[in-house]
């Protein structure tokens, strides 16, 4: 039987593999591990490495730390280097390791250390599977992965060929997929029956790992990180890792915590010291900030304490920012618009206390999370409100984050409101919601149906996608021409199964005269049509046929002619 075309390209990677590792395989024995990469993906495998093979382990953040990490490790240690090909910290770090007087040290090269490292691994027969694009997933699984012999794949739809390759090789016993993976990584491994925790909230995530960690090792003290960073003993699998928030502590973690057995948290970061002090308060448990270690730089007489090593990692950037706050007196109504500045979809949910010159106060806030779109505006009015005074401000308290429960960010400010005198007199009318398969996106017809230009943006909201609910969203406001219309698109991927899923779509649009102020909004629930083919690719396909055509007459008459003159 041949082995067929992705048999051997999977053969080939196999051996590419076990090549690029053949120094790693015949160095002598070792026990402390060191990484010198400057890609966190290979910063995590090796410590990750480390700790299944049971030794001590140690990173490298600058090519400065190379000397100064050297001091802090015993010098009858035997030293493996595991060092990055295409970015390393230091250059020849063996021969400074040995310079310095340590016993021995080694220095192997990877290419790619999570694919690689693996192989070093024989008897592994367990897998977790997290995306690669963002690194709090990997953080979340590494002690339940030490704890169960398991190895981390950090998967992504441009390698899950050569994961799956090594998969094919073993008699794997165990595979779980953790948090949002790309399509093409769900389906190539579906085949190995997968566990999946994939609620499409990280904490909600990260509780379920936690549980699954206690069920095997019970223990009463966890580790408290905010995800971002690689540190020692968040990797060591002695403790659970537990995610605290940024700023504010979610209420599904703090909730949790209050159920648990949990007695101590230590939270690693002196950054997240708030969010300590919150924990400490709302739940009752203890908490101690490990934030410090004791400096390793000689010559001083009384030596200071140093900061951790701590890897940081790649994470979404969520920021909110207040734009404007302006209080309409034509319509009573109080309109703040934020912007976001984000480089994903986030939610928010704002409180808001009036100030006047009175100091009377009424406070007013969102009831539901708002969604915004990465880079975008959005304007949330509050109605019905009587302020006779010229001078007006406001408190400002709104939470934030990457989904509806999980609003970890705080922003909070006290500004002016601006008074303005303004009614908008922008009237629009949504003409149809259709999927486009050409350019993977929704397309929604919109027509301005006044007589001054309008700004539009719009939402979908409860979108089935690979089974998992979302909203999504336009980049920013479309400008619309008084009497023209205009297509609005939505960028998303949809596979078949999708479309079925939403044969009908709930369409939010926000629109206004004033780009930055869309204060008025309009919803419905649309069927959703689909377009396989585009009228361009419709115009090329009957141009070809056109001049197919001219060519078949054009040969007829020649050949016509020739018998003619026959």
């Amino acid at each position: 039987m041949g082995l067929g075309k992705a048999g051997i390209l999977n053969m080939l990677f196999l051996l590419s593999i076990v090549a690029s590792i053949q120094g790693v395989a015949s160095a002598q024995d070792f026990t402390h591990i060191i990484s010198n990469s400057e890609d966190w993906k290979d910063v995590y495998s090796i410590i990750h490495y480390a700790n299944l093979e049971g030794v001590g382990s140690s990173f490298l953040v600058s090519p400065k730390h190379g000397s100064l990490l050297l001091n802090g490790l015993n010098r009858n240690n035997d030293i493996r280097v595991i060092t990055s090909k295409k970015s390393p910290f230091v250059i020849n770090y063996d021969d400074v390791i040995k310079n310095s007087g340590f016993k021995d040290a080694d220095e192997v090269f990877v290419e790619n250390a999570n694919l690689e490292l693996i192989e070093e691994l024989p008897e592994i027969s367990n897998f977790i599977v997290v995306g690669n694009t963002y690194g709090y997933n990997a953080i979340a699984v590494a002690p339940y992965a030490v704890l169960t012999d398991s190895w981390v794949f950090l998967a992504d739809k441009t390698n899950i060929d050569e994961i799956d390759a090594i998969l094919g090789s073993r008699d794997v016993e165990n595979v779980m997929i953790y948090g949002f993976v790309d399509r093409d990584v769900r389906e190539a491994l579906s085949k190995y029956d997968p566990e999946i925790i994939d609620t499409g909230d990280r904490f909600k995530d990260n509780i379920e790992i936690m549980e699954k960690y206690l069920e095997l090792n019970p223990v009463k003290q966890i580790v408290l990180s905010n995800g971002e960073f690689i540190e020692s003993e968040i990797m060591s699998g002695r403790e659970p890792v537990l995610f605290t928030g940024k700023e504010n502590v979610p209420d599904q973690i703090r909730d949790y915590i209050k159920s648990s057995d949990i007695e101590v948290g230590v939270l690693v970061g002196a950054d997240l010291v708030g969010a300590a002090t919150n924990i400490r308060r709302s739940t009752g448990i203890s908490v101690i900030v490990k934030f410090a270690r004791g400096a390793r730089a000689p010559g001083k007489a009384i030596s200071a304490v140093e900061g951790l090593d701590l890897f940081y990692i790649p994470v979404p950037i969520m920021d909110l920012s207040l734009h404007s706050a302006k209080y309409n007196k034509a319509t009573s109504q109080l309109e703040l618009t934020y912007k976001s500045n984000s480089n994903i979809p986030i939610f928010f949910k704002g409180t808001i206390t009036p100030v006047t010159g009175s100091e009377e106060r009424t406070r007013i806030g969102d009831v539901e999370p708002v969604f915004i779109a990465p880079n975008d505006f959005k304007t949330i009015v509050y109605p019905d409100l009587d302020f006779t005074e010229e001078e007006l401000s406001i408190e400002l308290f709104t939470l934030y984050g990457d989904s509806p429960s999980s609003l970890e960010k705080i922003l909070e400010k006290t500004v002016d409101v601006e008074m303005i005198n303004v009614i908008d007199r922008c009237d629009i009318s949504i003409e149809n919601v259709v999927y486009s398969k050409p350019k993977e996106s929704f397309v929604i017809e919109i027509e301005n149906m006044g007589n001054v230009d309008c700004w539009a943006d719009v939402e979908l909201t409860e979108v089935i996608i690979d089974s998992d609910e979302m909203t999504i969203g336009s980049e920013g406001a479309v400008k619309i021409d008084s009497g023209k219309r205009k297509n609005i698109l939505i960028e998303q991927e949809m596979t078949d199964s999708d479309l079925e899923d939403n044969s009908f779509v709930n369409l939010i649009a926000y629109y206004g005269e004033r780009e930055d102020s869309l204060v008025k909004i309009f919803q419905g629930k649309f069927e959703l049509r689909v377009k396989s083919i585009s009228f361009a690719t419709i115009g090329l396909v009957a141009l070809a046929m056109v001049v197919l055509a001219a060519i078949v007459i054009f040969v007829v008459m020649f050949f016509r002619r020739d018998d003619d003159d026959w």
